[in-house]
């Protein structure tokens, strides 16, 4: 009796131990964890380095001889330029060409442009007509609508131009407008 006792013990010891590794092989919970980093950028603008010169500031005088008009390029930020104009007899012309770019890693989409601010001026999309009926600003649209990654560039004008009829004005007529362009990832 006293075998059986005991075997009952060793067997039950055996059991026990077989349960405790049975219990931790299966609780045992496998945990993966991990961290990934993406490096992108988004820079889309205006190149901000273009604010005179050839290529840039195309001035035409309206009357020989006459006094030439103006013009001027300050950039609020890469999305945004301020141009100053003064023109002084009719067929008087400034045509700024902005160089929009994409810097960034992204592909990008131009979605538009635009002009805004303009004192004394009616703004119909693009085009903006001065109340006096003197002045006249058209932006085009971008040239091209994709820009690729790091290297896409395309370029947009805006043109000023006397359309009045009265001539050698003392003081000319100056107008400032901000124009603007919106881009997407493409």
């Amino acid at each position: 009796m006293r075998k059986n006792k005991n075997m009952l013990i060793f067997s039950l010891l055996g059991v026990l131990v077989i349960m405790s590794i049975a219990y931790a092989a299966f609780s045992t919970a496998l945990s993966i964890s991990s961290t990934a980093t993406i490096n992108t950028s988004w820079n889309v603008g205006f190149d901000t380095t273009k604010t005179s010169g050839s290529g840039v500031i195309a001035v035409t005088t309206g009357k020989s001889g006459a006094t030439a008009p103006t013009g001027s390029i300050s950039f609020t930020d890469a999305q945004h330029a301020t141009i100053t104009t003064t023109l002084n007899q009719p067929g008087d012309k400034v045509v700024y060409t902005f160089t929009i770019k994409n810097t960034g890693s992204l592909n990008a989409t131009l979605t538009g442009a635009s002009l805004s601010g303009a004192s004394g001026c009616n703004i119909s999309g693009k085009v903006c007509t001065s109340s006096n009926g003197y002045l006249k600003i058209t932006a085009t649209n971008p040239a091209s609508t994709s820009l690729v990654a790091s290297t896409g560039s395309t370029t947009m004008t805006v043109t000023v131009e006397f359309t009045g009829t009265v001539s050698n004005l003392s003081s000319g007529q100056t107008a400032s407008v901000t124009v603007g362009i919106t881009a997407t990832q493409a």
